[in-house]
Order: C-alpha cells, then sequence, then structure tokens
C-alpha cells in the first residue's frame, strides 16, 4: 500500500486513527520498556531467574481471555454506544463489565493458588528449573490477579471513548512506582523474583485504584458513572456483553493454551534455548506492541463507525488502520533483521544464548508485515462483535498449524529453538491472509451486538 498516497486520501480517518493509537503505543512501549527493565534486573540474578519468571507468568497468561472476554464485551458495546452517542447504554455497559469482573477475577485466583504447585509443576518440565524461585514469583503476581482484570476492562471502556491517552498516563505512572519497587525489593531486600513479582501487583493495583477514581468520583468522562446511579445488575446488558465476549474468550483461550504448550515444547529444550526464547521475545515485543496499538484504534473506530450506522465508514477505518501498522512494524521488522544482534547483546552476553535468540529475532523480522494485517483485522473484527470469525481463525493457527509443526521441527527434526520459531512465521502468516479473507466477505458489518 501506498502510505503517502492513503494520508492524503484519509487524513481526517488517520487522524482518528493517531488519537487512539499513538496514545496505546505509547502505553504498550512504556509496559515493553517495563519489562525491559525487568529483564535487565531480574538477569542480574542469572538464568534461572528468567526461566522462573518466564513459567510462573506463563499460567496467568492462559487465564488473561477470560478477562480478555469481559473487555472485548466492553469495548463493542461503549464504542458502539459511544457512536450513537447513547451515553446511558455506555455507562451500564461499563458498570456492568466491572461488575462481572469482581466473582470471575476472585474465583480464578483462588484457584490457581490452591493448584499452584500442581500447575507450576507441569508448566516447568525442564529437569534445571528451579521450582521453589518460580512458586516464589508466581504467589507474589497471583496476588494481583484481579487488580489485572479490572484494568483491563477500564482499558477497555477509555479507548473505546478515543480517550487512550487515559490508560497511558496511569500505565507510566506504575511503571515508574514499579522499577523503584523492583530495585527496592529484589536488590535492597535481597527478595530476588518475589519482589519482582510484589513489585507487579503493586504497580496494578496503583492503576486500578487511579481508574476507581476517574469513573466513581469524578463526572470528567463521557463513561464517568456516580455512584447513586450506579446499578448493581442489569441481567439483558450482562447477557449482551457475554454474547460477545464468550467466543472471544474461548479464541483467546485456545491461543493462551496453545501458547502454554508452545512453550512448554520450548522449557523441554532447557534453560539456556528458554533464556533466548524470552529474550528474543522481549525484544519482539517492540513491534508487537506497535502493532496492538494500531489494533486498539482499530476495534474502536470500527466500534464506533457501526454505532453511527456507517459500515463504510467502519471499513475505510480498518483498511487506513492496517495501511498504518503494516508500516511501522515492518520498520521494525527491517531493523530486527539488520541489527539482531546488537538488539539481543543488550540482554545477555552469554554467546550460547545470543547466537540462539539472534537467528530467532531474525526469522520473524519477516512475518512483521503479516502479523500487522493479522492483529489489527482480528481488533477490527472484534469491534465489529466478530468475534466467532476471529475464533476459527485462531483455532486454526494454533492446533492445526502452530502445535503440530512445533512438535515436528523440535522432536522428529530436532531443529532447536529456531524450528519454533520457523513453525511461529509459518502461523502469524496463515492468519494475516484468512483474516483479510474474512474481512473482505463483509459480513461483520451486520453483526447485531
Amino acid at each position: 500500500m501506498n502510505l503517502i498516497k492513503e494520508w492524503k486520501k484519509n487524513r481526517k480517518i488517520f487522524s482518528a486513527i493517531m488519537t487512539i493509537a499513538l496514545p496505546a503505543i505509547a502505553d504498550l512501549f512504556a509496559q515493553t520498556l517495563l519489562g525491559f527493565f525487568d529483564m535487565l534486573m531480574v538477569g542480574r540474578l542469572g538464568p534461572e531467574a528468567i526461566s522462573a519468571v518466564g513459567i510462573g507468568n506463563a499460567p496467568v497468561n492462559t487465564v488473561i481471555p477470560i478477562f480478555f472476554a469481559i473487555s472485548i464485551g466492553t469495548t463493542a458495546l461503549v464504542s458502539r454506544a459511544y457512536g450513537s452517542n447513547n451515553k446511558k447504554e455506555g455507562k451500564n455497559a461499563l458498570a456492568q463489565s466491572l461488575i462481572l469482573s469482581l466473582p470471575i477475577s476472585l474465583g480464578i485466583t483462588l484457584l490457581l493458588f490452591i493448584f499452584r504447585k500442581e500447575t507450576l509443576t507441569l508448566v516447568g518440565r525442564a529437569n534445571d528449573i528451579n521450582l521453589v524461585m518460580t512458586d516464589q514469583f508466581y504467589t507474589a503476581t497471583l496476588i494481583g490477579l484481579p487488580f489485572l482484570c479490572f484494568n483491563v476492562v477500564f482499558f477497555a471502556a477509555y479507548r473505546s471513548i478515543s480517550k487512550a491517552n487515559i490508560p497511558m498516563i496511569a500505565n507510566i505512572l506504575s511503571i515508574f512506582s514499579n522499577i523503584v519497587f523492583n530495585y527496592l525489593f529484589i536488590f535492597i531486600f535481597n527478595w530476588g523474583v518475589m519482589g519482582a513479582g510484589i513489585a507487579t501487583t503493586i504497580s496494578r493495583a496503583m492503576i486500578t485504584f487511579i481508574f476507581i477514581y476517574l469513573t466513581f468520583f469524578t463526572r470528567n468522562f463521557w463513561v464517568s458513572i456516580p455512584l447513586k446511579k450506579l446499578k448493581i445488575f442489569d441481567k439483558k446488558m450482562s447477557f449482551r456483553i457475554l454474547k460477545v465476549g464468550i467466543p472471544a474468550a474461548i479464541e483467546q483461550g485456545v491461543f493462551r493454551i496453545g501458547m502454554l504448550i508452545f512453550e512448554m515444547m520450548v522449557i523441554a529444550l532447557g534453560t539456556m534455548a528458554y533464556t533466548a526464547h524470552k529474550i528474543a521475545l522481549t525484544a519482539e515485543s517492540f513491534s508487537y506492541n506497535m502493532g496492538f496499538g494500531f489494533a486498539v484504534a482499530g476495534t474502536a473506530l470500527v466500534g464506533q463507525q457501526l454505532g453511527k450506522g456507517s459500515p463504510k465508514g467502519a471499513h475505510d477505518d480498518a483498511i487506513a488502520t492496517t495501511t498504518l501498522s503494516i508500516f511501522a512494524m515492518s520498520v521494525f521488522g527491517f531493523l530486527f533483521f539488520l541489527l539482531p544482534g546488537t538488539i539481543i547483546g543488550m540482554f545477555t552476553s552469554d554467546p550460547q544464548i545470543k547466537e540462539m535468540a539472534t537467528i530467532a529475532l531474525r526469522l520473524v523480522s519477516i512475518c512483521q508485515p503479516f502479523q500487522a494485517v493479522s492483529m489489527v483485522l482480528s481488533g477490527c473484527l472484534r469491534g465489529a462483535g466478530d468475534t466467532r470469525a476471529v475464533l476459527g481463525i485462531t483455532t486454526i493457527g494454533m492446533f492445526i498449524i502452530r502445535i503440530p509443526l512445533t512438535y515436528l521441527f523440535l522432536y522428529k527434526m530436532n531443529t532447536g529453538l529456531a524450528g519454533a520459531w520457523i513453525v511461529m512465521t509459518i502461523d502469524l502468516g496463515f492468519r494475516s491472509i484468512a483474516c483479510y479473507r474474512v474481512f473482505k466477505k463483509g459480513k461483520w458489518s451486520y453483526v447485531t451486538v
């Protein structure tokens, strides 16, 4: 696509996209920097500590789709209400999403805590994994899981009304505190990886309290809700949220479970390979978060345009957002291909780890434009409420392509870590083609929520 030509043709659309995307990208970039500093701080404790953090995060990442289900329902309903300027419905959608979040997040946290040893034993299968260290990080992080659930919902609501700068500011404040607490707990109190987990929980709690204040104790925003007008439970609205959200939850559940299996396969290669894998993922996340920021914009804008009764506007916004994302992620792909050693060298000086991670980063550089298409159009389909189509694409990509091919490459062809990243590239290519075909058919513009 010709970016300059598209810019001249759709200046207003691009401006609306960047109003949402830039704060979201800055927000996610700040989170990536947090991951970067986390990796640097934890990395000073050795490869065992890096693996402990990676394994401890894996089960938590697996249950995030349940929170994602609520947030996608929130996005679809709040963005459409915002597009049609129906404040009552928009506020009620956010309120019911938060009410649903409370019992769900507490129940999941309790289950994960009760079965934490069994879970970590299953995930951390390699013989050289330090399960005691992993359990310390996992338990400390688990305490903050309800805060994470609320934050996902708050972020979705504020981005749906084109106020992505609010999540960005809240996140930046919490990130600075996280870095300070990381240093304090890891190196001053000598709590090691447990200190890193406590710092993460505190930062998540800070974000939650910021949004509680903005939403319930001010009247500054379109979704601000006076406590006296808060409806404790609205069965009909809750059903509408879950109608959109459940397929999204299943889709993300399929993805997360698949990723967990994928991670377990990589973990079985040993600590050195898994450490290289996590470092490469951290480096690649700069590009991923760029695409995610544009996906956020696509999700919100498509919902808003459909709320206005303009399928054509939704289509134009989706194409323009995809165009910008392709350009931005291709730039990162170019850097990953040319300078992988320099980038990986910021995380480790170990020659074996550096070599494996460098190969992985160069491989994934090839598919950055395809990943841009997949991420943004998936987001646009979710914003339209067509979560079933995304579910089908993700299921095929993960369980027909990624998992079987990873098994073939790692255990039959003995390709090592490089094989896992080759399969990842194949999977992303498939998803981009599938998402484009579904989007082109246009059935998403007729979905009711």
